[in-house]
């Protein structure tokens, strides 16, 4: 077990806290305030210059990604068909201009499908304002030629015909090329509209089957629904969340000067000495700070800005109260959490800069002292938890690290790195919490309490539940290039079992969530992956690792398939479940809380997915 020894303060409102890794500042004193809105105006557009190398680089890049170039017969038709099912589902935008005539480039004489909005639909849920219809169990009627095309496409858009903002997809997530002229895909089609009184969203998934060898390119020659949902919700504000940002942060001059131009922005202003970018990731924390009764929002960003504590006034706005709090600290900060240290009743502060961990005490007012900062070996801290994992009565942290810094362990022999199974990146910590007599101590003990078992994972996430339901915290580790890890407490000492439990779950873990989903008293696990349908497609191709096993050909095609719901059957075993309960395709998702939205005493899941944060939001 290892102490960590604490840098002391000679006084409690320095400017700058050193350490031999780096310095953190705080903005509140010698440092000025963000420029104002007018004076960060965009800069004047060029217009790109080019020369005849760059236009043969460019079509050097084209030729690169055209997959036909390159043998990839497969993925040129993917893309073909995928275009072919746009082009004809984009008249949902406009039913009224639905013509038969217009399928006959793209559809062939023989042409069937099923109906592509099932006319069997039963209620699989209702309440005071949402709907789900799902297809009844009776067989379905198919349909021929142009005409029977263009009657399924009408009665798949009648409940967006007085619809706004319609949003289209349709992802190609398999594809079979057989001897015999007809190629069969498989497809997801998603479509979604805003209406008066609520909104309309449609999830289907088809198989397609195409001619191939056509002058005209693909034809289509089959659709076949293999799966569908129509939702409905009715709602006096036509969505169920609103957003209120402006509503609620608008007052303060930090919203205008700061928070309303967005990462994109900052990331062009500072410089990437201070982690400023786009794929960075900043956390936040949510908690009573100043006693009121009220949450808080502690809000982290990116080096060079001051992190934000927004204090809730009894109206619902909140008060920016960073400098006065001491909070405002100008280092890149990935992730915060009020909680509890010292058992007197006032939520203090932990703060994850890049090479060390700031602990604060609050005062009972919203006021907070830096009492310990705590250094770092490795690199960008993704999550921070707290739990009493050994029972003594006081809160203990652990801290979810990603990246390894070289020669920080010269006495290790750091594995070369693997995409599937990593075991290179960086140590998670367990700190317990050591608090005695006014002195604010945490110890490093994840080695002794046995967490220090396939504990280099890259991780993002980690949650802790008694899943076993026998009095103590045990703890799930999702990790995002390797195997996650299931720890078992036994009274303060951990047992790696994911194995044994069937979590292992091997697909980029992003977030981990427990609840009692199915209310049998036993808590269940959800993790976030990535769902993609070039993946799923890809990795099922004869050209895809050709000289690797299935074994390891599965595990690829694992990464790609999206979301786990693991429902826990007690004696300490788990079954996937995700597939049947509907919750597997979370797209690239993030962040899987479970949440009664409802409030009707089920936990449902929302799932933040998406990929860059920009100013064009199509990929959320």
């Amino acid at each position: 077990m290892a102490t960590l020894t604490p840098i002391q303060f000679a006084r409690p409102a320095a400017v700058l806290l050193v350490l031999a890794a780096g310095c953190s500042k705080r903005s509140g004193e010698g440092e000025s305030a963000p420029p104002p809105a007018a004076a960060l105006a965009a800069p004047e557009v060029v217009a790109d210059l080019t020369t005849p190398s760059a236009g043969e680089h460019r079509n050097l890049v084209a030729r690169a990604h055209d997959p036909a170039s390159d043998g990839w017969q497969s993925e040129a038709v993917a893309a073909e068909a995928e275009s072919r099912l746009k082009k004809i589902f984009a008249e949902i935008s406009d039913p009224g201009s639905l013509d038969q005539d217009a399928f006959r480039t793209y559809v062939s004489d023989d042409f069937s499908c099923t109906p592509l909005r099932p006319a069997d639909m039963a209620t699989a849920f209702r309440d005071e304002s949402i709907v789900v219809l799902r297809p009844g169990p009776g067989e379905a009627e198919w349909l021929h030629g142009s005409a029977g095309l263009r009657s399924a496409l009408k009665s798949l858009a009648e409940p967006f015909r007085d619809a706004t903002d319609i949003h289209l997809k349709v992802k190609t997530i398999r594809i079979d090329l057989p001897a015999d002229p007809l190629a069969e895909t498989r497809h997801y089609f998603h479509v979604a509209g805003t209406l008066e009184n609520g909104t309309a969203e449609q999830n289907a998934a088809w198989t397609c089957r195409w001619h191939l060898q056509q002058p005209e390119g693909l034809v289509l020659a089959s659709i076949q629904v293999t799966d569908f949902e129509e939702v409905h919700v009715t709602t006096a504000r036509r969505t169920w969340l609103s957003d209120c940002t402006e509503s609620v942060l608008g007052a303060n001059t930090s919203f205008h000067e700061q928070l309303a131009y967005g990462l994109n922005r900052w990331s062009k202003q500072i410089e990437r000495i201070h982690f400023s970018g786009n794929a960075t990731v900043y956390g936040l924390a949510v908690g009573d700070a100043n006693g009121d009764g009220l949450d808080d929002i502690y809000l982290c960003q990116t080096g060079g800005l001051p992190n934000r504590l927004y204090i809730q006034n009894a109206d619902g706005t909140a008060t920016d109260r960073s400098a006065w709090a001491g909070v405002d600290w100008l280092t890149y900060t990935s992730s915060a959490l009020f909680v509890d240290l010292d058992n007197d009743g006032n939520q203090d502060l932990g703060v994850v800069t890049p090479y060390q961990f700031i602990v604060m005490a609050n005062d009972g007012t919203g006021r907070f002292e830096p009492k310990t900062v705590l250094p770092l070996v490795d690199f960008n801290a993704q999550g921070l938890s707290a739990v009493d994992y050994d029972g003594d009565g006081d809160l203990d942290f652990y801290l979810c690290m990603e990246v390894a810094v070289t020669g920080a362990r010269p006495q290790e022999q750091a594995p070369e790195f693997s995409y599937h199974d990593a075991n290179n990146g960086a140590a998670n910590l367990l700190l317990r919490n050591d608090i005695a007599d006014g002195n604010w101590k945490f110890s490093d003990v994840t080695e002794s309490a046995g967490l220090d078992t396939n504990n280099r994972r890259h991780t993002l996430a980690a949650a802790w539940e008694d899943y076993d339901n026998d009095g103590d915290q045990d703890l799930y580790v999702g990790n995002d290039f390797g195997k996650n890890c299931l720890y078992r407490n036994d009274g303060g000492a951990f047992s790696e079992v994911a194995a044994a439990a069937g979590v292992v779950d091997q697909a980029s873990g992003m977030s981990v969530s427990w609840a009692d989903y199915n209310q049998d008293g036993l808590m269940d696990l959800y993790v976030a992956n990535m769902f993609s349908a070039a993946g799923s497609r890809i990795t099922r191709q004869a050209l895809f690792k050709p000289d690797a096993d299935e074994a390891t050909r599965g595990i690829y095609q694992r990464f790609a398939k999206g979301n786990s719901l693991f429902k826990n059957v007690g004696g300490g075993r788990f079954e996937e479940v995700g597939k049947e309960a509907g919750v597997e395709m979370g797209r690239w998702a993030w962040a899987s809380p479970f949440m009664d939205i409802n409030n009707d005493g089920w936990d449902d899941l929302l799932v933040a997915n998406g990929y860059f944060t920009n100013d064009d939001t199509k990929d959320l």
